[in-house]
């Protein structure tokens, strides 16, 4: 795992090359290498740094150049079957890199085919030295992040956006539209960020650039599978086990220590499970609370290895932890987070680098298998009756104290007939009328765009049921732009690289042929995964309720993160720089301290925004 950048610039001008490299070295802490190639009046600079994970020599260094001298590499990733591809190519191999495959790879068959050949997580760069292209590549599920950015300096790539300020020159202002988007959706879907001018290629997509005119075409080189899996429900589950058990054991190469983080939870259980079962005594760490909280996990993840026979570790949080954590994670993510959990894994990722270097995780089958609440709400809404039911008693349940806020979201949406309009509402932190009340708006039509443009994507495949095409589009859409993204910048802080056995590409082609009631049904989730896990773990471990890696911020907004959090949100100029009104902000947080409504989610929201505003001083002009 590593860091790239790099610039396309006019011939003679200089490139901050120190800076943007330094900004990624916890990406890649042990090498930095560039290369500078002149193509006439333009010259292409390629920057990396390295996280050595396979052939620890120079054979491994970046940028690399292809044995015929046509292309340069900066790759920034792990290719889990690169020695299947090594078979296929005929070459006389310099070390054993995945780094020495790819270009490789891209020499003989060209990069559209080689990005179709691969099964891992990357983003990378390579130059066409011949044709005077450069090609932008990110991982089908958007593991690896890549920002670019077309600035007066010149065009502008890189894992971070630090780094690509840096090597642009370059500071950006707040997207307006994208402010709304990140109040509807909790996150800003690719292309777009928070930052004007900056873009994020999304995942699976695949972008083209000509160096002399500067012209550049974008396109997804992924699909859906059209074939349908037709055995019966015990023959998928079998087939499921088969490509599990492969993808964990292809996600273990690696030539330094490799653990897993585990929780309480049957998906990361079920990866060490394999590990163990490949013969690997992976060390298992899990973060916990040290106030005796109900969503602490340390207990049932020692119960999970302890079955397993593997080594655990635990590191204990507490609320001063977590407030510490928020502005290190939001600082180390550069965009704003609603999802919680990125604080308690800041502390696992600093504990798990202590004694190893790569993280196997549990990330990705709520998507793939239908494991979140929203999923059982598109089964509900098809139910005889249901529409009017709600229609009648959704005023009553809004003013309810104590509704779970899943109930009100499926509740709320229900009634919308358009599938973009209601997944929009199931997915948002803030309802139109308090988008319009905080910044004048209530559209977000960057978040309508983006479901839509997911969910044709998704059309060009076999017919889908509506909360098929939810879970499509999520799998390309939020887990992305969202967790995964947090993800690995957080991981990759600490210099620990967090791969994800689960969106293994040969598995996923599988579970998404799979009939939809080999997923979900009615207050059922993950039932292939679920049988399939029966023959490595016993039931205590598989039926233990979900505690989802939860964070205690209700009560911390009320208690001991109280004083700080008004001087965040009200003694600072943050939310008032972006526009956003005090009133209704002020209204939130006296209806979430009186206790009738748990506003946290959307406070949460808006303390990550002004973090996030008050880290990002550095970037922002």
């Amino acid at each position: 795992m590593c860091g790239i950048t790099g610039l396309i610039h006019p011939t003679g001008s200089t490139v901050n090359s120190e800076q943007a490299l330094s900004l990624l070295s916890h990406r890649g802490p042990d090498a930095h290498g560039q290369a500078s190639i002149e193509l006439g009046t333009r010259t292409v600079w390629l920057g990396h740094t390295r996280l050595a994970i396979q052939d620890l020599t120079e054979a491994g260094a970046q940028p690399f150049t292809s044995s015929d001298g046509r292309w340069v590499l900066s790759f920034n990733g792990e290719i889990y079957n690169h020695n299947e591809l090594r078979r296929e190519l005929r070459r006389s191999w310099r070390g054993h890199s995945d780094t020495e495959t790819l270009a490789e790879a891209i020499s003989e068959w060209g990069v559209e085919r080689t990005v179709r050949e691969l099964n891992g997580i990357f983003a990378f760069a390579v130059l066409d030295r011949h044709e005077r292209r450069l090609y932008l590549v990110r991982d089908p599920f958007g593991v690896k992040p890549l920002y670019f950015a077309d600035t007066p300096q010149g065009f502008g790539f890189a894992s971070e956006i630090r780094s690509l300020s840096a090597v642009t020159g370059q500071r950006f202002g707040i997207d307006t539209p994208s402010l709304s988007t990140y109040l509807s959706l909790r996150f800003v879907p690719s292309p777009d960020t928070m930052l004007d001018g900056v873009a994020r290629l999304p995942p699976g997509h695949l972008q083209c650039r000509e160096i002399d005119s500067g012209r550049s075409t974008t396109r997804c080189y992924v699909e859906l599978r059209k074939d349908r899996f037709q055995g019966s429900l015990e023959e998928a589950t079998q087939a499921y086990r088969s490509a599990v058990s492969a993808a964990v054991q292809r996600q273990l190469l690696s030539d330094v220590p490799v653990g897993v983080l585990l929780s309480g939870g049957i998906d990361s259980a079920v990866v060490a499970a394999m590990c163990a079962d490949a013969g690997l005594q992976a060390p298992c760490f899990t973060v916990g609370y040290n106030d005796g909280s109900p969503a602490c996990e340390i207990d049932d993840a020692a119960h999970t290895a302890q079955v397993l026979g593997l080594p655990h570790h635990a590191v204990r949080v507490g609320h001063e932890d977590l407030w510490q954590a928020m502005q290190l994670a939001v600082r180390a993510t550069e965009e704003p987070l609603v999802t919680t959990s990125a604080l308690p894994m800041w502390a696992l990722c600093k504990r798990a680098r202590e004694d190893v270097t790569v993280v196997l995780t549990g990330q990705g089958s709520d998507e793939l298998l239908g494991g979140y609440r929203r999923y059982q709400g598109e089964l509900v809404r098809d139910l005889p009756l249901f529409k009017p039911f709600i229609r009648l008693y959704r005023p009553i349940l809004e003013r309810l104290p104590g509704v779970p806020d899943h109930v009100l979201r499926s509740a709320q949406s229900a009634g919308i007939a358009g599938t973009v309009d209601r997944f929009e509402s199931e997915y948002c932190v803030f309802t139109p009328e308090e988008r319009l009340a905080l910044v004048g708006r209530a559209p977000a039509p960057r978040a309508h765009e983006a479901i839509e443009r997911w969910l044709a994507w998704a059309a060009q495949g076999p017919t889908l049921a509506p909360v098929e095409q939810m879970m499509a589009i999520d799998m390309r859409l939020g887990l992305s732009d969202d967790l995964l993204l947090y993800g690995d910048k957080v991981s990759m802080a600490h210099s620990l690289e967090a791969r994800v056995p689960l969106l293994d590409t040969d598995l996923v082609h599988l579970v998404e042929s799979m009939p939809g009631e080999y997923k979900l049904a009615l207050r059922r989730s993950k039932i292939v995964h679920k049988r399939m896990a029966e023959q490595y773990l016993p039931a205590s471990i598989i039926n233990r309720p979900k505690k989802g890696f939860q964070v205690p911020v209700p009560q911390m907004l009320r208690e001991t993160w109280r004083e700080r959090c008004e001087a965040v949100l009200f003694d600072s100029p943050a939310l008032g720089a972006m526009g956003l009104s005090g009133r209704p902000v002020r209204d939130l947080w006296n209806q979430h301290q009186r206790g009738y409504f748990d506003r946290s989610r959307e406070l949460f929201a808006l303390l990550s925004l002004a973090v996030w505003h008050g880290t990002m001083q550095d970037v922002l002009r």
